[in-house]
């Protein structure tokens, strides 16, 4: 089973400008609106959910469905049987990478970060049904040095040790500690994933020779949440990365780097086909009318910056989008407490159950007969029911007992969505009749 939704993609090549120096300057074109960018695109492949997460209601849905598919061919005649698809909702394991900027203008960001990460991160994802682990990518330590602001993340989340080696609490909280610099992060990511053994970045305090890699879970979806108030401009493994805080080459830059995270560790983040990754961007942004309210992937690629900001990290920004995650200003450091809420909200929805089920090849000889397809649903300790099917989303209204089908996949309408989310213990059973081909 596959979860589908379209990911970005550009028509157009990346501009490529001179590399930025390192620098502290929090100068910008503060205040602004923003540009609008284009909200339509070509679609480049397919990818992690569909569902709905945070204050807003977006956020992916990576999560999985049990199914055994059985193609019960009788081999006689004309007809087969019901070619029968059915199992229970589950949830995914949850794995969180945060990666924070730690350049000298990232100061009451990363205050915010370790004063809200406990309260309004983890104890929501704590009494959350979902299993899920943190590992921060990001300098270690509680003393400015270096042009670095580290990270030190405290009891109950991690251990609150800043003066040594970060400590680790296991199955719950890692730090793989690197000076993650203003334009680095997306060739980071995945040039410390294996770690020095592989011939990749290595942490700090040397702790993981294999790279982060061995903390994360090939079963447990992947949620990026990228912390800084500048751009993109970086080369790792002769992609170049840099969006130019522009929306045209951040676009370019999103299509390169998922290709470039796809390819490099497909057990993890997944294929085209099927991607395993959310990405959740807390950037130099101007923030909305209203400052709470975060930009959702149904909104466009904007430019300007929030007051502090030095770019509005149109890359990160297009990743957002096109994997369904939410998008914040990093100056407004003071509402982190509703930053943190929405992302783990969103997480929490992207690793339930999708509401999609891929119809699977039919039995040889055989087609089907999509408008006898019958879903029968069956609650925890209920009645079974029958959903009937309507001809397109548009036809679903507000009933929670309809479906459709669309591009090859059985959908739940939004409503009958939302019942079988809130009911764990339940089995799905879909019938697809099927006769042979004449």
């Amino acid at each position: 089973m596959k979860n589908r939704i379209p990911f970005v993609a550009a028509a157009f090549s990346l501009v490529v400008v001179g590399g930025f120096a390192y620098g502290c300057s929090n100068t910008g074109d503060t205040g602004e609106t923003g540009e609008g960018g284009n909200g339509t695109s070509t679609s480049s492949g397919t990818g992690g959910g569909d569902g709905g997460g945070g204050a807003t209601g977006t956020g992916g849905s990576a999560g999985a469905w049990n199914f055994d598919a059985g193609n019960n061919d009788s081999g006689s005649g004309g007809a087969c049987a019901d070619v029968v698809v059915e199992g229970n909702p589950t949830t995914k394991p949850g794995d969180i990478i945060f990666v924070i900027d730690n350049s000298c203008s990232m100061n009451e960001e990363i205050n915010s970060v370790e004063q809200n990460i406990n309260v309004n991160f983890a104890q929501i994802m704590a009494t959350s049904s979902v299993d899920y682990r943190i590992i921060m990518l990001t300098d270690h330590g509680d003393v400015y040095s270096g042009g670095s602001y580290p990270v030190c993340i405290g009891p109950p989340l991690g251990t609150g040790n800043c003066s040594g080696a970060p400590g680790e609490v296991a199955n719950q909280f890692y730090h793989y500690s690197y000076f993650v610099q203003s334009h680095d992060s997306l060739c980071i990511i995945p040039n410390s994933l294996y770690g020095p053994n592989n011939g990749g970045l290595a942490d700090e305090f040397n702790l993981y020779p294999d790279g982060w890699n061995a903390m994360l879970r090939t079963e447990a979806v992947k949620v990026l949440v990228e912390i800084t108030d500048d751009g993109i401009s970086c080369t790792w493994n002769g992609t170049n990365f840099n969006d130019s805080d522009q929306i045209a080459p951040g676009q370019q830059v999103a299509v390169d780097w998922d290709q470039t995270i796809l390819g490099h560790g497909p057990a993890q983040f997944g294929t085209q086909a099927n991607r395993n990754y959310m990405f959740y961007s807390i950037v130099g942004m101007p923030p909305k009318s209203n400052p709470l309210e975060p930009y959702t992937e149904f909104e466009p690629v904007v430019t300007g910056t929030c007051q502090g900001g030095v770019g509005p990290g149109t890359g990160y920004q297009w990743l957002s989008k096109g994997t369904h995650g939410l998008r914040f200003p990093v100056c407004s450091y003071q509402s982190y407490d509703s930053v943190f809420q929405d992302i783990a909200a969103g997480v929490i929805v992207g690793t339930q159950v999708p509401c999609e089920i891929e119809i699977p090849e039919p039995p040889p000889g055989k087609e089907y007969n999509y408008d006898m397809v019958s879903l029968l649903w069956t609650p925890g300790g209920g009645s079974t029911e029958e959903f009937s099917q309507v001809p397109s989303l548009a036809a679903c209204g507000t009933d929670d007992d309809k479906f459709y089908i669309e591009d090859n996949l059985i959908k739940l309408c939004p409503a009958a969505c939302d019942k079988i989310e809130a009911d764990m213990d339940g089995t799905l059973q879909v019938k697809i009749p099927c006769d042979a081909i004449s």
